[in-house]
């Protein structure tokens, strides 16, 4: 079984391809106004993977960086960054054990990258070295999968998806007592000539509820200064499955 996004980074973009990420960003300088964050020119994008997330930030003519642990992830960023012409630096680091050559002003991470701790422990520590990358008064925003709420049965079930490129099976399942959804995916990718190569991954993500957040947030050294149902200004309710918090470093 390989590492994450290790062997699927191949069929990443086509499995997104219907994410916006320009919206995204829109929602975030949303946010960074709203905050009234100045200076806001460093951005710090972390679990960044294929860049997809990175590139709007430099297009929009921020200074930014891209952080992932995958090292395929970080190689298709790269490609896509001189491709377009940008100028981007990126760096294969774990989010919990960040050094970085800079602080930026903002550390922003979504697309699921803080469900993939599976611990406080980890969270924690992931929290702290994010704290160390951005500036004092600085800001971290991020979003949170309640992976509880998705449509997901406690038995595993099977689905596939054909392409003329690959074939995508997967199994899944919710483990509700520790909040986790697993799941197990097997492509296999044609080669040509007849060939394929198989990729097998298991992927983990757990859930985590303001309740929990709030105080490793403030033990860590950021003030949680509010959540938000995704891409509003409104209060989450019990039954979002995606809420957005902002956190600013305190000093």
């Amino acid at each position: 079984m390989q590492q994450p996004y290790k062997g699927l980074a191949r069929i990443y973009d086509y499995l997104l391809s219907g994410v916006n990420y320009q919206e995204w960003a829109d929602y975030l300088e949303q946010l960074f106004g709203y905050f009234k964050i100045e200076p806001c020119r460093k951005v710090l994008d972390l679990a960044c993977g294929t860049g997809n997330s990175t590139l709007p930030w430099a297009q929009r003519g921020y200074s930014v960086c891209g952080v992932d642990i995958s090292a395929e992830m970080l190689e298709a960023a790269r490609q896509k960054a001189e491709k377009m012409g940008l100028e981007i630096d990126f760096y294969q680091q774990d989010m919990r054990t960040l050094k970085l050559p800079f602080s930026a002003d903002v550390a922003v991470l979504y697309q699921d990258g803080l469900n993939y701790l599976l611990n406080e422990r980890d969270l924690l520590n992931a929290f702290t070295a994010i704290r160390s990358a951005v500036r004092p008064g600085g800001y971290f925003i991020f979003n949170i999968n309640r992976v509880e709420k998705l449509p997901a049965s406690t038995s595993p079930e099977i689905s596939w998806l054909e392409d003329e490129e690959f074939t995508l099976v997967w199994e899944s399942c919710l483990e509700p007592g520790d909040k986790i959804w697993k799941i197990k995916l097997t492509a296999f990718i044609h080669e040509g000539n007849g060939l394929y190569t198989r990729i097998r991954e298991e992927h983990r993500e757990r859930s985590y509820s303001l309740e929990e957040l709030e105080p490793l947030l403030a033990r860590s050294g950021w003030q949680l200064e509010a959540s938000y149902r995704a891409f509003s200004l409104e209060k989450p309710s019990a039954q979002d499955r995606n809420i957005f918090c902002v956190a600013r470093r305190e000093d």
